[in-house]
């Protein structure tokens, strides 16, 4: 067979001698699978029309002396995929020849290379089949088809052929086709030259292994952030907080500016949850560690010079105006917790405790063992005492955002001003002077201090009736940190405080306690006390607030709707009598707010003792 093959090679022209050139490896390749690949007899000219796939790749050579095996008279001819345009332009000059040698076009420059073809179908086929070229030349070319070996060789060639060279095909529009020809003519050589002691085939043209090369280089880059995100790794549910999962309370969190107070044991994963937030926040985050500025909560009170120095470091990233800021500290006492808090309020930022939710991170047995501060189970049950005795918040509530607040407080303003222009005000003037008093300058008379918020339970730093349960309910520790829209229905004034009745949504009501509305007017609806403090005169606690509140709602219920004063830019004024007025919003207020909690300074027990009671009218 292999001598056939030679003298029909010899029988060509010179331009097909020259195409041989490129076809002489493919038939090396497909003679162990099929000896009768190669036909003498010439070609219908039909036929030529079946092998587009070989046209594609090697357009100089006439692919026409390479045949698949000959087929019996009542099988049709395959028909063939409509090739595409950039392949079209490639065969244009082929295709507008009619006649087969004009098909072929000279390459002389390979004529050295299809001696050494012939040579090699000189070779017995068993040969052949033995020498280590084949392996190569399959690898490379056949990929494909040596999976498939039950199909016809020839057909198994044509598609490896035009799966490998495709990315070339797709890129003819930018190279000349003598560009192409030359690729051809590289791989023909190639091909020839290769010895049976070459085992490892040709590498694949550029075009192709630049996609993997700058995948894995993408791949490699990811991997550091992959690392560091991932050690610790997260236990389940250690992430699940609302400003890192919900996206309209990040969102809402972008446009404000949050002081994240981590606090809890060495080794409970505060550093961990930290570098999260600040891979959310990115460039618009710092981290201020404990670790960074020597602070051993081990040795408290020797910290001191520490803490300030931890605290300069937080007012400074503050001052700067990023959008978070994360403070990595114990902070497993009352007097850290409430310090940073004002430091919160002072740049009017969120104040956002946290605690990581790590299954261990009250676990004495297993702390020690990841905290990178080397601290025994001795150590770290002093502080567990500690922490216990801090983590309970003075109260739980709504915080509101800055600008939300200053717009509040702006109507508040407005409508004292406006009382203290109002005859009907001046006749009533003594439900707020001492006996004697002529004049009372309302915007001097109401105070206020600490965050402007709406409280959902008053806890007393655990101290309170069911505080505890409230702090570690389910409910609770989901919803901390995320962001909603508070309602604002009315603004009041009595002459113990100024406030605003919120009105609150189902979704709000599932923070509000079961207790929240105790008191007068305990029939009224779940979250009938729910307000805002916005001012208390003197000697009068912000608790105060809700009791008014309840107060009014309580007379509005027995069918009093109060004396109609003036109807102003905002809504109806209307007088309920003892110096309750009540100034009913036309279109209700909406701002954003935060469920947080709040960690004051403790005072002492003396002081708290003489406390003013609350009184109701």
């Amino acid at each position: 067979m292999a001598e056939q093959e030679v003298e029909q090679i010899h029988q060509l022209p010179d331009s097909e001698e020259e195409e041989e050139e490129d076809q002489q490896p493919q038939r090396v390749s497909e003679k162990p699978a099929e000896e009768e690949t190669v036909k003498p007899a010439k070609q219908d000219p039909e036929e030529e029309t079946e092998e587009p796939a070989v046209e594609e790749v090697e357009k100089p050579v006439a692919v026409e002396t390479v045949k698949p095996a000959e087929q019996d008279p009542e099988e049709e001819p395959e028909e063939e995929e409509p090739e595409e345009p950039a392949v079209e332009e490639v065969e244009k000059p082929m295709m507008e020849e009619e006649e087969e040698e004009e098909a072929v076009k000279p390459a002389v420059e390979v004529e050295e290379a299809v001696k050494l073809a012939v040579e090699e179908v000189e070779k017995p086929a068993v040969e052949v089949e033995e020498e280590a070229v084949v392996k190569p030349v399959v690898e490379e070319v056949l990929k494909p088809a040596v999976e498939e070996v039950e199909k016809p060789v020839v057909e198994e060639v044509e598609k490896p052929v035009v799966e490998v060279e495709k990315p070339v095909v797709e890129e003819v529009e930018k190279p000349a086709v003598e560009e192409v020809e030359k690729l051809v003519e590289q791989k023909a050589g190639k091909l020839v030259e290769l010895q049976p002691s070459v085992e490892k085939p040709a590498e694949p043209p550029a075009e192709q292994q630049q996609p993997v090369v700058c995948e894995n280089l993408g791949a490699a880059a990811a991997e550091p952030k992959q690392e560091e995100a991932a050690a610790p790794s997260p236990a389940p549910g250690s992430l699940s907080f609302p400003f890192l999962e919900e996206e309209s309370t990040k969102m809402a969190l972008r446009a404000s500016r949050t002081l994240y107070i981590l606090l809890g044991l060495p080794g409970a994963g505060k550093s961990h949850l930290a570098a999260v937030i600040r891979d959310r926040y990115q460039d618009s985050c710092a981290v201020v560690s404990a670790d960074d500025h020597g602070v051993k909560p081990e040795r408290y009170g020797a910290s001191a010079d520490a803490h300030k120095a931890l605290d300069e470091a937080v007012a400074s990233c503050c001052a700067s105006g990023r959008v978070a800021v994360v403070v990595d500290d114990t902070n497993h006492t009352n007097e850290r917790l409430a310090q940073l808090g004002e430091l919160a309020e002072e740049h009017r930022y969120f104040a956002l405790f946290l605690e990581p939710r790590t299954p261990w991170r009250r676990d004495l047995d297993q702390l020690p063992g990841k905290t990178r501060r080397g601290l025994d189970k001795g150590q770290i049950q002093g502080l567990r005492a500690s922490l216990e005795a801090a983590c309970y918040p003075l109260y739980f509530g709504w915080f509101l955002r800055h600008s939300f607040r200053d717009e509040l407080e702006g109507l508040a303003k407005d409508l004292l001003k406006t009382l203290d222009s109002l005859e009907a005000f001046k006749k009533h003037l003594s439900d707020f002077t001492a006996e004697g008093e002529g004049a009372v300058n309302l915007e001097e008379y109401f105070q206020h201090e600490g965050p402007v918020h709406c409280t959902t339970k008053f806890c007393d730093y655990g101290n309170a009736d069911g505080a505890k349960e409230y702090a570690e309910s389910q409910v609770v520790q989901q919803r901390l940190g995320s962001v909603t829209e508070l309602q604002l229905q009315a603004l009041f004034v009595t002459p113990r405080t100024l406030g605003a009745r919120v009105a609150l949504t189902p979704e709000q009501l599932q923070l509000w306690p079961t207790d929240g509305d105790g008191g007068v007017g305990s029939a009224l609806p779940p979250g009938s006390r729910a307000h805002i403090t916005l001012g208390c005169a003197q000697g009068v606690e912000p608790v105060q607030t809700g009791l008014d509140l309840l107060q009014i709602l309580q007379l509005q219920q027995q069918g009093q709707e109060g004396v109609h004063v003036e109807d102003l830019e905002l809504g109806p004024l209307s007088y309920y009598g003892n110096g309750i007025w009540v100034l009913s919003l036309r279109e209700p207020r909406v701002g954003p707010a935060l469920f947080s909690c709040f960690h004051g300074r403790k005072k002492p027990e003396d002081l708290r003792k003489k406390k003013p009671k609350c009184t109701l009218l």
